[in-house]
């Protein structure tokens, strides 16, 4: 008779410690880093100077976590033969220093290879990870002052071609709500 009466009370303390420490503590799902999406529609009216195009393209980013970023930059036609493309800190409308390469690679644009690596693009033209550790920022720039730069709409994306070398698409990185 009394075992049932033990296990009741068990039972009873059990949830009341569930209960309190449900309260008390948050749930795993809760401490999971929330990944942040941004992008950009690449276009060649918004290059500065506007460049008559019929070459567009996309770039998404997602913040995963706080140590990296995966992309696509994908295009839905180039003019000409791609030779760069990275993002910038700038505002729409103004140009500024390039703070991440994407291609070619900040490596191999610094190595000199850079040139031999133009291609023609429609579709995906390059897929990555930007990471806080592993990817060369181009100074001053540091990973933090990338995500400051995406949060704020202070960034922008563009891809260069042979025929216009400063620029053919471009577009502001912003983040989606």
């Amino acid at each position: 008779m009394h075992r049932p009466m033990r296990i009741v009370a068990m039972l009873g303390l059990l949830a009341v410690t569930l209960a309190a420490c449900s309260e008390t503590y948050p749930s795993l799902s809760s401490l999971a880093p929330q990944k942040k999406k941004f992008t950009a529609t690449l276009t060649g009216a918004s290059e500065v100077p506007a460049v008559t195009t019929s070459a567009a393209g996309t770039m998404e980013l997602i913040q995963e976590d706080s140590v990296n970023i995966v992309y696509t930059i994908e295009t839905t036609a180039t003019t000409d033969s791609v030779t760069m493309a990275h993002i910038h800190a700038g505002a729409a409308g103004a140009t500024g220093p390039i703070m991440v390469w994407f291609f070619p690679t900040e490596a191999s644009r610094a190595a000199g290879t850079g040139g031999g690596t133009a291609a023609s693009v429609k579709g995906i033209l390059r897929v990555g990870r930007i990471t806080r550790a592993g990817t060369t920022m181009v100074a001053p720039f540091t990973w933090d002052s990338l995500l400051v730069r995406m949060n704020a709409g202070t960034a922008y994306a563009n891809i260069h071609t042979r025929k216009n070398a400063g620029g053919e698409i471009r577009g502001q990185v912003t983040p989606v709500p």
